[in-house]
């Protein structure tokens, strides 16, 4: 009898297990550039701005209504008037694509409307409604097919538009001479939306450029974080080689050193190359503990020191900052020793350390009254002072260092850390453990809004000459001549101010005087106008009045181009009731130039806005950046480093620290007193040293063949010295360079040999001096090639 097996039943935590996984989280949003941000601002400003034209034409609409079919006018008239808005609407989230092409087919549908009015309708509007509501429409498609394609198209669909504009004004007109108006109305549309057009393609080349140069400074910066981090670490691991590595094989390679000493201070190596590769968490240390291990190292490296703290128990000192004050204070005791061994003095040196809690942190002095030195002597290649002491402690946040020695009176070395330190006056960069400040790009969106000198002028010219024609072709009484012209110099002369004199950003003062000439010019013009039978252009002030406000709103001063705003309202009011005319005569006078302002404003603003938020992203993005490359290079530079390190130095240091392993001598220790290093492993750690050395001091030269040719060359008996003054910028031909040591060096068999990389700015790219049996000093060519030095 067979039967389906009885399923167990899961427990919850089974049961977990079993559900379906959860979708990951969504990738954060891609970060806008600042074209497609420019791009998303203009979309979004041709919303209000249509609401604006579109409400105010809607009575036009009505009472022009194609009779035959008039829901077709509304329906023409919702699609215009319609398709803006769903471009604002989506201009936030949408792709550019998508807009793109709603806001092509916004261009193409209005170019069908006129063409549908030019060949159907091409007939005398009702007098005194005789403008066709389409033209009040016309800045809207225009900017958004300006948004959407390249200059030579938009300016191509401007005239386009304005030409056809103007035949359908002069289509439908009921003034007796319907072509001069055409001609006025075409003009005017040319001029005013080709500022805006004009500003558009100034934007978007502008910020075309300021993508460019972000991105540029993002690698830049990039670049030089990932430089500086590699660096760092570099320095880091050569002062631990300088101090363990190379130290515990120095006393290895001149023996004098006990046994035990010598194989704990390897194995103590091992650890700390250990430590690098998988570093541990940075705990605090009290400062007891933090004098015990002074203490300590004090005892190993010079017994004879005195050592005096203070350091209290609740002084909280961080791991990190007691292993470098340990390892600076260390190369302090082992090179005031050494210049003791090497130039003794008559009395004993007395050798003192001060420690004492400092400015919240800790400050250690080493003294000693020994021979001394001149700083400003030491050469450059010595590692000691300049990485293991100074560099060291620079390196470290909150990290000082100071040396002070003369010749005969002694050195003093003196050490500190704090919690939080001083800035600098001068930084070095270089030493710093956080990724570069991104520095504020050169480009900004802020002078977009001033156009080109040629253009400019360009339309200054226009401007006049078009207003020019606007008020005097039209044939008013010669009794108010004088007061057209007046107003027309008045408004001339602020355009022309304006456009050549006035900088950006527009100052409080020279916007007070434009508002000054415009309200002239309105004046001027305005009252000798009659409340009925006045031409077409009567009030053609209150548009070139206009287009000073939208200068002023484009240039940094939108509170005052409303305020002009108000006061053109004020005097059109004014001018109406002053007529017999209503209020609300003066105001629909003039309420159909807000759309413009408006168009203006928004760009005004929306532009400062969007170049404000674009700087913080642009230096947040390149902040993140840096941040990344200096965290990816740290880890990689590290990891080269150590492993460099421990090819060379770990199989001599693991010889080194197992040298009392052995059990029989862990039992006897007469015989460890009596143990001594075997002369091929003396020879081998001297060896070693000298190729970490090669390795620290000869960094660019420390390639193949030289590696080769130079441990084969001191295993012959040579003194080789390699050093590199390239400063990380090694020259173009350093192959040939390191070829042409490599051959020196086989050719030695006895003698000194010191090879240098030379700074960039010199004219050969290395020097090469031999002391054999005939000294010589050779240098190589930028282009590769030896020849000897005069």
């Amino acid at each position: 009898m067979t039967g389906r097996a009885a399923t167990p039943r899961q427990t919850p935590q089974q049961d977990r297990l079993h559900r379906r996984p959860r979708r990951p989280p969504r990738p954060p949003p891609r970060p806008q550039s600042s074209t497609e941000r420019l791009a998303r601002l203009l979309y979004g400003a041709l919303g209000p701005t249509a609401l604006v034209f579109g409400l105010l034409c809607l009575d036009t609409v009505l009472e022009q209504a194609w009779e035959p079919r008039r829901s077709w006018s509304v329906a023409a008239w919702l699609l215009i008037f319609g398709l803006p808005l769903l471009i604002a609407v989506l201009s936030r989230g949408v792709p550019l694509r998508v807009l793109r092409v709603i806001a092509l087919a916004e261009g193409t549908f209005f170019v069908l409307l006129l063409v549908f009015w030019l060949t159907v309708r091409a007939e005398p509007l009702p007098a005194g409604a005789d403008i066709p509501w389409a033209i009040s429409l016309t800045g809207v498609p225009v900017m958004a097919v300006a948004v959407s394609t390249r200059d030579r198209t938009a300016w191509a669909y401007l005239v386009l538009v304005c030409t056809m504009s103007g035949l359908l004004r002069a289509a439908t007109s009921t003034d007796p001479s319907p072509v001069l108006v055409g001609v006025e109305d075409g003009l005017y549309s040319f001029l005013l939306l080709g500022m805006l057009v004009g500003l558009t393609t100034m934007a978007r080349r502008s910020a075309g450029k300021l993508d460019q140069a972000a991105t540029i400074a993002r690698v830049q910066l990039v670049d030089r974080a990932d430089r500086l981090a590699r660096k760092r670490e570099r320095l880091t691991i050569d002062a631990l080689v300088h101090d363990s590595v190379i130290s515990t094989l120095l006393m290895a390679g001149r023996g004098g050193t006990p046994v035990p000493v010598l194989s704990r201070h390897a194995a103590d190596t091992l650890v700390r190359l250990d430590a690098l590769r998988a570093p541990l968490p940075n705990p605090s240390m009290p400062g007891t503990q933090v004098t015990r291990r002074l203490e300590q190292l004090v005892a190993e490296l010079a017994p004879d020191a005195q050592i005096t703290s203070n350091l209290p128990g609740t002084l909280a000192v961080p791991a990190l900052a007691v292993t470098a004050l340990l390892g600076a204070v260390g190369e302090a005791l082992r090179n005031s020793v050494a210049a003791d061994v090497q130039e003794p003095v008559r009395s004993p040196v007395a050798r003192t350390l001060t420690v004492a809690s400092y400015q919240g942190g800790i400050r250690v002095a080493v003294h000693d009254n020994g021979v001394g030195f001149d700083p400003a002597r030491v050469p450059a290649e010595r590692l000691g002072i300049a990485q293991s002491i100074i560099g060291r402690m620079e390196r470290l946040s909150g990290g000082a260092a100071t040396v002070r020695s003369r010749p005969g009176v002694g050195t003093e070395v003196v050490v500190s850390w704090t919690p939080t330190p001083a800035a600098p006056a001068q930084p070095v960069p270089a030493l710093s453990s956080a990724p570069p400040t991104p520095p504020r790009p050169a480009t900004q969106l802020k002078g977009v809004t001033r156009l080109p000198k040629a253009l400019s002028t360009s339309i200054l010219v226009g401007f006049i000459a078009v207003h020019a024609v606007l008020a005097f072709a039209d044939g008013e009484p010669l009794w108010t001549l004088p007061y057209e012209i007046l107003g027309f110099v008045a408004v001339s002369a602020a355009a022309a101010w304006l456009t050549l004199v006035v900088p950006d950003p527009v100052s409080p003062r020279n916007a007070v005087m434009v508002l000054a000439l415009c309200g002239l010019s309105a004046v001027a013009t305005a009252f000798p106008v009659p409340p009925v039978g006045s031409t077409p252009f009567a009030h053609w002030y209150l548009g070139a009045i206009t287009m000073m406000l939208v200068v002023l709103a484009v240039r940094g001063r939108p509170g005052f181009a409303w305020y002009g705003y108000g006061m053109i309202m004020v005097i059109s009011i004014v001018w109406a009731l002053l007529n017999g005319l209503s209020l609300l005569d003066g105001v629909n006078l003039v309420i159909r130039h807000a759309g413009t302002l408006l168009a203006g404003t928004l760009f005004a603003v929306g532009l400062k806005r969007s170049t404000q938020t674009l700087a913080g992203l642009n230096r947040e993005r390149a902040r993140s950046g840096a941040a990344a490359a200096t965290a990816a290079a740290a880890l990689d530079e590290r990891e080269t480093q150590l492993t460099r390190v421990n090819t060379l130095a770990r199989p001599t240091l693991q010889r080194l620290a197992n040298l009392l392993k052995s059990g029989a001598l862990q039992n006897n220790p007469l015989q460890i007193d009596a143990l001594q290093i075997e002369p091929t492993l003396r020879a081998e750690s001297l060896l070693v040293e000298a190729t970490l050395r090669d390795a620290i001091r000869g960094r660019s030269l420390f390639v193949e063949p030289v590696i080769t040719a130079a441990r084969a060359a001191r295993i012959r008996g040579v003194d080789v010295t390699l050093l590199d003054d390239s400063a990380d910028r090694p020259p173009r031909q350093l192959a040939a360079a390191a070829a042409i040591v490599a051959d020196q060096l086989d050719s030695l068999t006895h003698g000194r040999l010191t090879a240098r990389l030379l700074p960039a700015d010199r004219p050969t790219i290395a020097s090469i001096v031999v002391d054999a049996d005939e000294p010589r000093m050779l240098t190589v060519t930028p282009d590769g090639l030896l020849q000897p030095s005069l």
